[in-house]
């Protein structure tokens, strides 16, 4: 075939025309369906079937190349892009449950000493507000918000937080706003953690009660920043995150 008829033909169908920004379940970088779609080559080549519909066509990297997830399966290839809500996002769409946390208006949690730049023993405590509760795998679809408390001693600092030992329990309500039942937690966090030392106090297992022997993990962004930790210290800790059980 004549080269020059070749690449008018390439650059009339739109070959290497911009990707759409929706074309995939990777976003604006992916190869999902309709990237390089049915009209890749399009259908009017020389002689129908030259390099007709099928040449680079709606299974060539459609649908099936990179799957409609974006991980890699028997169906396709590729790395599952990074999200920010990595912890919250992912845990929830296969825990027991998963729920809204947040410290109650005007009674955020209490540190004692404060924290400061310098790692050391400190006691928290303080009440949390779960709403919003989901059970993605049905096991808990009665537990609808909650009611907790929590006390843990920790090393800690504005940055990190290690050697956490403490307890939790939450008082369950289902969709009628009556209670029941109960989980005792065991906080507990070993290793090191970085940047909010916070969330160790969501992190454990249920000893007792509702999801008894479900792990727990959970995230609590602070109204304050590491600056402001760090140049005034940090007694009281308002803020709101995630937990998920299991």
């Amino acid at each position: 075939m004549n080269v020059v008829w070749i690449i008018g033909l390439v650059t009339a169908a739109g070959t290497l025309g911009p990707v759409p920004s929706d074309a995939g379940p990777l976003g604006p970088w992916a190869f999902g369906a309709g990237a390089l779609g049915s009209g890749a080559l399009g259908s009017g080549a020389p002689g129908s079937g030259a390099l007709g519909a099928g040449a680079l066509g709606a299974g060539a990297l459609g649908a099936g190349a990179l799957g409609s997830s974006g991980v890699a399966g028997p169906e396709g290839f590729g790395v599952r892009p990074f999200s920010p809500d990595a912890f919250g996002a992912r845990a929830a769409e296969k825990g027991a449950l998963s729920c809204a946390v947040a410290t109650p208006a005007a009674r955020p949690l209490v540190f004692e000493p404060k924290l400061g730049l310098t790692p050391r023993r400190v006691a928290a405590r303080g009440h949390l507000e779960l709403t919003g509760c989901t059970s993605p795998d049905g096991t808990a679809a009665l537990l609808r918000s909650g009611w907790g408390s929590v006390k843990a001693t920790a090393q800690a600092s504005c940055t990190s937080a290690r050697q956490v030992r403490g307890s939790a329990v939450i008082t369950w309500f289902g969709a009628n706003g009556r209670p029941v039942g109960t989980s005792r937690l065991r906080v507990r966090a070993d290793r090191l953690v970085a940047r909010r030392p916070a969330d160790t106090l969501l992190t454990g297992t249920v000893a007792a009660g509702w999801l008894a022997g479900k792990p727990v993990k959970g995230g609590i962004t602070p109204a304050m920043g590491l600056l402001g930790c760090a140049t005034q210290g940090m007694a009281t800790l308002p803020g709101s995150g995630r937990i998920v059980f299991g």
